[in-house]
């Protein structure tokens, strides 16, 4: 565990984070219902694929490359534990695009009421959007991401896995982005399911009351930072990729990569904007 900690910093820095963001958007009980659904979910696919090739093609671990390193029946600890601060990247930007930041930090002067409340059903159609695009967006990260790795021999990570057949996207078989748009839905629909209001018997939890707290404006009237902090989180991580692709010298596959984003970023400028001239009309 000590050298798995030690050669991988960066997932145990990314988890943090994660686990720190957990806190603020769903509280620690339910951050650790996400990180064990994720991993759960996440280890299972990767030995099914290390066996048979579903979700993400044919692939196989080089062990000799890892001296030391833990491992779950063949799969490397850290590599599932990426998936839940992945998919939570993905899930709470998909939730900030399709609904701002939340509704209590507006003030009610700029005429912005929340005069509706979705009944405490398992699912809402709201959470349907959202679990499809915070799907999309994991696979889409895992599409700057996956190019990269199977160059880890060019860089800290090492030459670590490797697909037998091949891959069309810069090494990368397209199987494996079907399977990273199926399993990050699978983990969200899993965590909505078991922690859904209706499960729990408790008030619905809306977006707009998952930050526990001070959920007040600042002093000038604008939304605390905060708030904006998961889409942060997704371009941080999306950012570190593209990064060490540049550090290697793939200048095609950093277009690419930064391409993918730009809607990204568009839409999120786009409800930071939007939340800034609510926030600003009430003064």
């Amino acid at each position: 565990m000590v050298t798995t900690f030690l050669h991988r910093p960066y997932v145990f820095a990314f988890l943090i984070a994660f686990l720190v963001l957990g806190r603020l958007y769903f509280g620690w009980r339910k951050t650790f219902l996400w990180l064990v659904i994720g991993y759960v979910v996440a280890w299972a696919s990767e030995f099914s694929s290390i066996h048979n090739g579903f979700p993400y093609g044919l692939y196989h671990y080089v062990y000799e490359n890892m001296p030391g390193e833990l491992m779950v029946l063949g799969v490397p600890f850290w590599d599932s534990l990426s998936y839940p601060f992945m998919i939570f990247a993905g899930y709470t930007t998909a939730e900030f695009i399709l609904k701002g930041a939340p509704k209590n930090v507006i003030p009610a002067e700029a005429g912005i009421q929340n005069t509706s409340r979705a009944p405490a059903t398992v699912f809402r159609r709201n959470d349907v959007y959202a679990a499809l695009l915070g799907a999309f967006l994991t696979m889409l990260l895992d599409i700057i991401i996956d190019p990269l790795t199977v160059r880890g021999d060019r860089w800290f990570l090492g030459n670590i896995y490797y697909y037998p057949n091949g891959g069309e996207y810069f090494g990368v078989p397209l199987t494996n982005f079907f399977g990273w748009f199926l399993v990050p839905l699978a983990v969200i629909v899993l965590f909505l399911f078991l922690s859904s209001p209706r499960r729990r018997g408790s008030p619905d939890s809306q977006w707009d009351s998952r930050f526990r707290g001070n959920d007040k404006t600042l002093g000038n009237d604008k939304p605390r930072l905060r708030y904006f902090l998961p889409p942060l989180f997704y371009l941080s991580i999306a950012l570190f990729n593209i990064a060490i692709t540049v550090w290697i010298n793939e200048p095609l596959i950093v277009a690419i990569d930064c391409f993918l984003l730009i809607p990204i970023v568009g839409l999120v400028i786009y409800r930071v904007k939007s939340i800034s001239q609510i926030s600003s009309g009430a003064l």
